[in-house]
Formats: structure tokens, C-alpha cells, sequence
């Protein structure tokens, strides 16, 4: 017989209510030896997504086939059914809830036939429901995916073996890669011992080559419902019967029914090798459309370089050139006309109002936009890896905790040349370092109770909620501190020109150079960008299908960077040659404007696409966690179209002499 392997579950979830439940919240058989919590999986990332992984009570043996194999032990059955599982069962069925398994670290998968018969997705549903009667699918048919190896592994396999032993012994629910023929001598399907691992260990390592040595690369299941009478020997009737035309009787879900819980156990040898049995999982369909996405917007970018060049040329090297008397009469009539921007010379550096918000809000946008694009490079080269649940999560929560220094250096720099010193700069510091993530903190406080009283595992657990807020005091606060004092010691920048004593009047601005018009104008190249992509990412995130194409995500990102910062530098040549000097906060506004389109695409996707979320929980939690998500957004392309404008201002009035 082959090594024991033992699946384990996480929790069950719907597209439905994007509300998980622990898995054994419903009426599911569990194992004998009781359930554990898996202790591998735990980290900031799991607990904030709401997974709980625990042990089951689904054993298979290293390819040994199965059929019908009873999974309540040793009774055979759970129940009776009393009333309020019945309700709770007919809940879950009727939103969809879907039970989801892992077996090696892999999570299990079906083909999602329906709906996009290009991808996979995680779980099977626990039933369905036809003409008012419920169904529960009580018999699961798995197919396990093994690669066989020639027994020859280099020195880190080895000792990645030995960590992967040290699992075996501790919950017995991992695989050991070892010689078939090594584990029939070590007395079958059982865990073995620490000491007999050790020698099994010795020994596979040094096994000659050819020996016969499998790992799982796959894990698919086929989940369907058939009727079954506990205390009696189940037949042999399967989910294979319904794809041949013979479907069996279902099992209805009644108060008072005893549920009978079966499985078949077959294995497929594969050319799947180990390093790539993620392929499958992380294989994303419409991939022209994402390279057509990116073409798309090379070309953009293209165009509005070309117009930024222009604007640059047209207007800085004219303008030395007219002050170097170069230029006849037909230029300086030019001049005349394209140099506005020349004429708030003497306000366009005009402290703006309310500058400690818009300090703070920068400190929190430079903090947001690092941690987001160093988290996203790292996952692009593959660091971040599928198998690691919560590490991308994990990863950018400790890279935001970091770069509080980047945060609290950008907004005390930016208030020292704002207000021309630095004084009260220990104000602007506490503010950034209280203002994005104390309001979060507070949202998701709310949200949490909320979670909580539905009784749902997306609550945070209180012990991991003070070790949040604990990182936020111990970590970010004293590196926003930090990144500050050492802003002071930078010196002030000078600004090119004087600052008038009395504020220029500003004329009343054509419809084209409006506010409001450059507003709506400046967001939307970057959201045409970025649109493909997002429809990728939130499908995959809210519709429970797999997403792991961070090489696109990133380049896409860094596209849209790209592209708010040439649209902030035309809008804002656009305003100063309306003679419109108020560029501070409009700047800010118009670099984070693409996130208004965002929000109105979230609207549009949750009555077109999440129409059947059901509950005004869900809609609250996806609002709310969308607002998040659209905020911060906001706060880090807000300050990419920010110091563009920034740049460029401080770039063309010193280039050129003032009047």
C-alpha cells in the first residue's frame, strides 16, 4: 500500500455573499482523531482573508484507487438532521456556498463548465436545489494528478524533504516524497514514526536512480448527489453514472435525514512536473486581451509623451529665445498668445490652502504607491509564491509598515517647502502617520462587529485585531517619526520666483481649461489603461476564481503611472496658460480622478455582474471594502499627478525669467 495522505479544509465561501463559514459551521462529518487548527497556514494574510484550514476526515493512500468509501466513522453517517441545520444547510445551498478542500497544499478544483469553461475554480457547491427540494452533493469522486520521479534530488530538495518530513510527524496531513517500494517495507498506509522517518528519509535520498518516487502535482474533484440509506452498505453508483445518462436518486435534504458521506479515490500518472503544478491553477484566460491591453497603452503613452515633448520645446526653449531677443515679430506674436502661463509667475507658488492635509495626503499616497509597486515587482518575479497563502497580503502589509518612513519624510519635506521651515512639523508627522490607516483601522473595526454577528470566520479574531493595531504603534508611527527628522535636516528648496504680496486676479476660464472639465478629462486615459485588467482582478476577486498574472499587473501599473503623470503635466500647462495659479490641491485632485471612474465601474460591476448578492451585509462589505481600495487609489495617484505637476512647474519657471 502507498504513504497516507490527508486532505485538509478551509472555509467555505460564496460569490453570493462574499460572507466565509468555517466548514464545520454545517452539517459535514469530522475526523476521528478531532479537528485541528493547521497551524503551516497561519499568517497576517490568511486571517485577513477569513481562511481556516483545518483537518479532515478524507484519507487516501499513494495510488491506491477507492470507491465509495464512507467518510463518517464509524458511525457512516452524520445526523439526524435537526431543524436549525436543516435551515442553515438550505441557506448555504441556495447562495451557492462552496466547499473548499487542499491536499498537499494544493487546493482542490472543478471545471467551471457554465459559466467560463477556460478556467478552474476552487471548491465544489454543497448542493442545489430543483422545484423547492433541496440536494445535498454527499458523494465526491477526486482524481489526485501524481508525477513520477527517477528518486535523484539535488540538496535542497533534500531538505526540503526533511522540512516536509517534520510535517508528517507533526500533523500527519502532509506528503512524503519517498520510494514506493521503501514505504511498503515501513508497513503500509500509516505515518510513521520520527525515527522511522529519519532512516526513510536516509534512505530515499540515496535511492538509486530509477526508483519510483511520486508527488502530487493536481487535485480535481467531480461532486454529485446520491440518495443512500445509513446503516446499509452503500452501492457503487457514482458520479460517472450521471455523465453517462444514468443519474441516480439524490439525496434530499429533510429534518430528521441521516447523511450518508461518500468517496471515490482515483489517481492519474502525469507528465505535470512539481515545479509546474501551479500552471494550471495560475493559467488565466483572454491572454490577447491582456497584450492587447498593454499595446494599447504603449501607444498612449506614445501620443502623450509626443504631446508632453511638445509643450516642453514649444514653451521653455520660445521662451528663452524671446528673452534673448532670437525670435522676429511673428514668433513674439506667438509668444503673445501661448505664454499666459508666464504671467502668474509671481503667484504660481502661492501656498496653497489647507496645507497640512494636502502634506498629510501626500505622505500617504508616496507610503501606498511604494508598498503597492514593491510588493507587485516582488510577486511578478515569482517570490510571492500560490503555495504561500496570505504571503501577498502578508507582504504588502509589511512593506506599508516600513515605508511610514518614506511617508513621514514625504509630508514633512513637502511642509517645510510649503511653509518655508519646518516648524509644527511633529504635527504633520502624527497626522500622516494617524490619518490613512487610523481611518481604516476604524472602518474595518465596524465591519468586523459586523462580521462577527453574522458569524461568519471573515471576522477578525480580537487577538489578531490588537496585534494590527499593535504593529501600527510599535512599527509605523515611530518610522513616520523618523522619515520626519530627517526631513528637517534637508535643506528647503528655493523656488525659482518671488511670491507676490497681493494675489493676482484670475479671469474667468474657457469651457475647455474649466476645473471641472480637466477634472473628468485627466482620469480617464489612466482608467482606459488600467480598465482590462481590473475586469481580470475583480472578477477574480470577487467571483472566486483564481488571479496570479502579476507580471501584467504590474506592467499595466507602471503604464498607468506613466500615463497620470503626462496627463497631470498637460492639464496643468493647460491651467497656467489660463492664468489660473491654483494648481496645489487641482493637481492632487485631477492625478486621482481616475479613481472616480474606478468607483462608478464597482457600481456598474455590482448590479451587472454581482447582481445575485444577496443581503445588505454583502453590499455593505463590498462597498465598503471598495471604498477602501478606491481611496487609497486616489491618495497614491493623486500624489504621482501631484509631484508631475510639481516637477514640471519648478521646471518651467526656472527655465525662463521672470517679467
Amino acid at each position: 500500500m502507498g504513504q497516507s495522505l490527508q486532505a485538509e479544509v478551509n472555509s467555505v465561501v460564496s460569490s453570493e455573499t462574499e460572507l466565509p463559514y468555517n466548514y464545520y459551521s454545517l452539517p459535514f462529518c469530522k475526523p476521528n482523531e478531532g479537528v485541528r487548527k493547521s497551524i503551516n497556514s497561519v499568517n497576517p494574510g490568511t486571517i485577513l482573508m477569513g481562511s481556516r484550514i483545518e483537518n479532515s476526515p478524507y484519507n487516501f493512500s499513494m495510488l491506491v484507487e477507492e470507491k465509495t468509501k464512507l467518510v463518517c466513522q464509524p458511525e457512516g453517517y452524520y445526523g439526524p438532521l435537526t431543524e436549525r441545520e436543516l435551515v442553515d444547510l438550505r441557506e448555504k445551498i441556495d447562495q451557492h456556498y462552496r466547499v473548499r478542500l487542499i491536499l498537499d497544499n494544493l487546493p482542490i478544483t472543478t471545471y467551471d463548465l457554465e459559466e467560463n469553461p477556460e478556467s478552474i475554480r476552487p471548491g465544489y457547491e454543497i448542493g442545489f436545489a430543483v422545484d423547492g427540494k433541496y440536494y445535498l452533493n454527499n458523494h465526491l469522486m477526486f482524481k489526485i494528478l501524481v508525477h513520477k520521479t527517477n528518486g535523484q534530488y539535488s540538496k535542497a530538495r533534500q531538505d526540503m524533504a526533511e522540512l516536509e518530513a517534520a510535517a508528517v510527524v507533526e500533523g500527519g496531513s502532509r506528503r512524503l516524497l519517498a520510494p514506493r517500494e521503501l514505504l511498503k517495507d515501513k508497513g503500509g498506509a500509516q505515518a510513521p514514526s520520527a525515527s522511522a522517518l529519519s532512516g526513510l528519509l536516509g534512505n530515499s535520498m540515496g535511492a538509486a536512480p530509477g526508483a519510483q518516487m511520486y508527488m502530487v502535482v493536481g487535485f480535481e474533484v467531480m461532486a454529485c448527489s446520491i440518495a443512500r440509506v445509513a446503516g446499509q452498505k452503500p452501492s457503487d453508483v457514482s458520479c460517472i453514472d450521471t455523465l453517462e445518462g444514468r443519474p441516480p436518486a439524490p439525496q434530499e435534504v429533510t429534518k430528521g435525514t441521516k447523511l450518508v458521506y461518500t468517496y471515490d479515490v482515483y489517481w492519474e500518472l502525469t507528465d505535470i512536473s512539481w515545479a509546474s503544478r501551479w500552471d494550471a491553477y495560475l493559467r488565466m484566460p483572454g491572454g490577447r486581451v491582456h497584450w492587447f491591453s498593454i499595446l494599447n497603452s504603449l501607444m498612449v503613452v506614445v501620443v502623450m509623451s509626443s504631446i508632453v515633448a511638445m509643450i516642453m520645446l514649444r514653451t521653455i526653449r520660445r521662451d528663452l529665445a524671446r528673452y534673448e531677443g532670437i525670435l522676429g515679430e511673428a514668433g513674439a506674436k506667438d509668444d503673445v498668445e501661448e505664454s499666459g502661463w508666464k504671467m502668474v509667475s509671481g503667484d504660481v507658488f502661492r501656498p496653497p490652502g489647507n496645507a497640512t492635509l494636502l502634506c498629510v495626503q501626500l505622505g500617504s499616497g508616496v507610503q501606498i504607491i511604494l508598498s503597492s509597486f514593491i510588493t507587485l515587482f516582488f510577486a511578478a518575479l515569482g517570490f510571492l509564491s500560490p503555495a504561500s497563502r496570505g504571503a501577498l497580503l502578508t507582504a504588502m502589509l509589511v512593506m506599508y509598515l516600513l515605508l511610514a518612513l518614506a511617508a513621514g519624510f514625504a509630508s514633512v519635506w513637502m511642509w517645510g517647502l510649503i511653509n518655508r521651515s519646518y516648524d509644527g512639523w511633529s504635527g504633520v508627522a502624527w497626522r500622516c502617520a494617524a490619518y490613512f490607516p487610523g481611518i481604516t483601522l476604524g472602518i474595518l473595526s465596524m465591519l468586523n462587529m459586523l462580521l462577527a454577528h453574522t458569524g461568519s470566520s471573515g471576522a477578525i479574531p480580537l487577538l489578531a485585531f490588537f496585534s494590527l493595531i499593535s504593529l501600527w504603534f510599535i512599527i509605523s508611527i515611530p518610522l513616520c517619526f523618523s522619515g520626519g527628522i530627517v526631513a528637517t535636516k534637508q535643506e528647503i528648496k528655493a523656488y525659482p520666483t518671488r511670491t507676490n504680496q497681493i494675489p493676482r486676479h484670475i479671469p474667468q476660464p474657457h469651457w475647455a481649461s474649466h476645473p471641472a472639465v480637466l477634472y473628468l478629462a485627466a482620469g480617464l486615459l489612466p482608467f482606459g489603461t488600467i480598465f482590462v485588467e481590473l475586469y481580470f482582478a475583480m472578477t477574480s476577486i470577487w467571483q472566486g476564481y483564481f488571479y496570479y498574472i502579476f507580471g501584467f499587473c504590474f506592467v499595466v501599473g507602471a503604464l498607468t503611472v506613466l500615463i497620470t503623470v503626462e496627463v497631470a503635466i498637460v492639464c496643468t500647462y493647460v491651467q497656467l496658460c489660463a492664468e489660473d495659479y491654483l494648481w496645489w490641491w487641482r493637481s492632487f485632485h485631477r492625478g486621482g480622478s481616475m479613481a472616480l471612474y474606478m468607483g462608478l465601474y464597482s457600481v456598474g460591476f455590482l448590479v451587472n455582474t454581482l447582481h445575485s448578492l444577496s443581503g445588505l451585509v454583502s453590499v455593505v462589505l463590498y462597498l465598503s471594502y471598495m471604498g477602501l481600495v478606491l481611496w487609497a487609489i486616489y491618495l497614491a495617484m493623486g500624489t504621482v499627478g501631484f509631484f508631475a505637476s510639481f516637477l514640471f512647474t519648478y521646471k518651467i519657471f526656472g527655465a525662463v525669467k521672470a517679467d
